[in-house]
């Protein structure tokens, strides 16, 4: 039976850590032909590719210079590809500089002469790799190599930073982006098996609306000897000059938040229909709670308060089954006279209707791949007939006509309900898409709200470094997202929405049972604001067992860490 949970909670695993699918890669299948350049221990090589193919430099053509003891460039006016079969006049450079004791800065840039470039591409050799460290267990960011193929990618859950940690039996090393913009990374070990050694694979992407047949990246910086601290802070303060993200403690508006011992999520509609909660016994059950714990310690949380969970995305209107307009105005004031705090889960770029989309003229508005085609909401079977519905498109909020709605429609729950805050749902929504970056869309969405409503909390799920400071909080799938907890730095969290009531139950959530989840195993309570789930006539049935968790919440302090100062 224990064997049968544990394998239940990684299938539940794997399906709850996104819809995100690394592509395969290994190996090409022959010797591709790199020319390697010895630097300070380590080999390295570069690679231009292109919407059509991927080139390095032609042998024969390689021109190596050496402007003083700490620096080499690689140059080649021919490319060549196919293993040296095809070649064609372009050109690839790499710069590699030694930045201090145990640092070197690697640049590359190159072109092609009727091709568009998509990625440039650094290749190490001489890392003795054991593993590579980007996060958490929980989010796939520590991974083993044993001959066998790793690649993590930035901006994702595994990899919240442009950052990796490399291990290996005697040391650790980093590689790190100096980019100062949002574009993606691509970090991988593979196994060259004519050398017989690990080779390191470092990619940049070039902004897919940018594109031309040239490309240049920024600095890595491959170093060792450091700590992980050490180079976090880095990151941190790179964050903060060239993205202008804006720590926790310098954010006055919202230090309500600083005062939370508790956050409750009071279930609404689940997707079939089934009704978890009235806004009126949402509002009874926040009396309850505030019998206990003082209320301006307390947060209402309300996944599904406007109907079918992700039924009726991104309409966002009270629900009246739950009590229509009226109730849920009753159910923010009977909060806010016992000092509590509501804040209302929005769809924000994980889901818009097929219908919504189709009524608005909104359809060109989903998230696209660098390849032009939009990304479909497809892969939960909600009801247990053992076919995923596919319910509508996933979000750019870059794109204008929805972004603007969605500002609207935020404002409009602000002044017509008072809510105090609300949450997006996929914040962590982003592709490299031709037309418009959702990142950008972020930033519009928040500032403009941040402007007309400075005292309103703004919360996303998941996410990654540069837009963590665009909001004040989130709750995140397995605890404080970062490595160093470096996400604590600028926004603050509670747990994750499956987060199960005390008979088990998820609630709206897609992990209907979740006492054996990832929420549970993965949480660290010292880093999250305490949790509950409420569903009506729960307290009848588990009331004493939850005011004795009230009661030790009531102790709850956040415990500090380095990287927040």
């Amino acid at each position: 039976m224990n064997r049968i949970k544990i394998l239940l909670s990684l299938i539940l695993t794997i399906f709850y850590m996104g819809s995100v699918v690394v592509a395969q890669f290994g190996p090409i299948g022959y010797d591709f032909g790199d020319p390697y350049i010895e630097f300070n221990n380590l080999r390295f090589a570069v690679r231009l590719s292109t919407e059509s193919n991927i080139y390095c430099p032609d042998k024969s053509s390689v021109v190596i210079s050496t402007p003083s003891p700490d620096q080499i460039v690689v140059s080649s006016k021919v490319l060549s590809s196919a293993g040296g079969q095809l070649t064609i006049n372009g050109y690839l450079e790499m710069t590699i500089t030694k930045v201090g004791n145990n640092r070197m800065s690697v640049s590359t840039k190159g072109s092609h002469p009727t091709e568009i470039a998509k990625t440039i591409q650094v290749l190490v050799k001489g890392i003795d790799v054991k593993s590579f460290v980007s996060e958490y267990h929980q989010a796939k960011g520590v991974n083993e190599f044993v001959k066998k193929d790793i690649m993590v990618s930035y901006p994702s859950r595994s990899a919240t930073m442009p950052l990796v940690f490399i291990t290996t039996p005697t040391e650790e090393w980093f590689v790190l982006s100096k980019d100062k913009e949002l574009r993606r990374k691509a970090f991988a070990c593979s196994y060259d098996h004519l050398t017989k050694e690990p080779v390191v694979l470092l990619s940049h992407d070039e902004d897919a609306r940018k594109r031309l047949k040239y490309i240049e990246s920024p600095d890595w910086i491959i170093g060792s000897g450091e700590t992980r601290l050490n180079v976090v802070e880095e990151r941190c303060e790179d964050l903060e000059k060239n993205f202008n993200l804006i720590p926790y403690k310098e954010k006055a508006d919202i230090k309500w938040i600083d005062e939370l011992k508790v956050v409750s999520f009071f279930h609404g509609i689940h997707w079939t229909g089934h009704m978890f909660n009235t806004y009126e016994q949402i509002g009874d059950q926040i009396e309850w709670i505030c019998e206990t714990v003082d209320g301006k310690n307390v947060l209402a949380f309300l996944p599904a308060w406007d109907g079918r969970y992700y039924g009726t995305y991104p309409e966002h209107k009270p629900d009246e089954r739950m009590g229509g307009e009226e109730g849920l105005k009753k159910l923010v004031e009977r909060s806010h006279k016992l000092g509590a705090k509501v804040v209302l889960m929005l769809g924000g770029p994980n889901l818009s209707t097929f219908k919504f989309l189709k009524e608005n003229d909104m359809m060109d508005a989903a998230l696209k791949g660098a390849d032009g085609y939009p990304q479909v909401q497809n892969w939960l079977d909600w009801n247990i007939d053992l076919s995923i519905e596919t319910m509508g498109l996933i979000m750019n909020f870059g794109n204008p006509k929805y972004r603007d709605y969605m500002i609207n429609k935020t404002s409009e729950l602000f002044d017509d309900f008072d809510v105090d805050g609300v949450f997006l749902d996929g914040a962590l929504r982003w592709d490299n898409s031709p037309d418009y970056s959702s990142y950008e869309g972020l930033i519009e969405y928040t500032s403009r709200l941040r402007r007309k409503h400075p005292s309103k909390m703004l919360m996303g799920e998941d996410g990654y470094d540069v837009i963590y400071g665009l909001f004040d909080m989130f709750h995140t799938s397995g605890g404080p997202m970062g490595l160093e907890n470096f996400m604590l730095r600028y926004a603050r969290q509670f747990y994750y929405l499956s987060y199960p009531a005390e008979n088990g139950s998820a609630g709206v959530h897609e992990i209907g049972w979740s006492n054996d989840s990832p929420t549970i195993i993965n949480a660290q309570p010292d880093f999250t604001i305490p949790t509950i789930s409420m569903l009506n006539g729960i307290i009848d049935t588990h009331g004493e067992t939850i005011k004795k968790k009230l009661i030790e919440y009531k102790k709850w302090r956040l415990k500090e860490t380095p990287i927040m100062d």
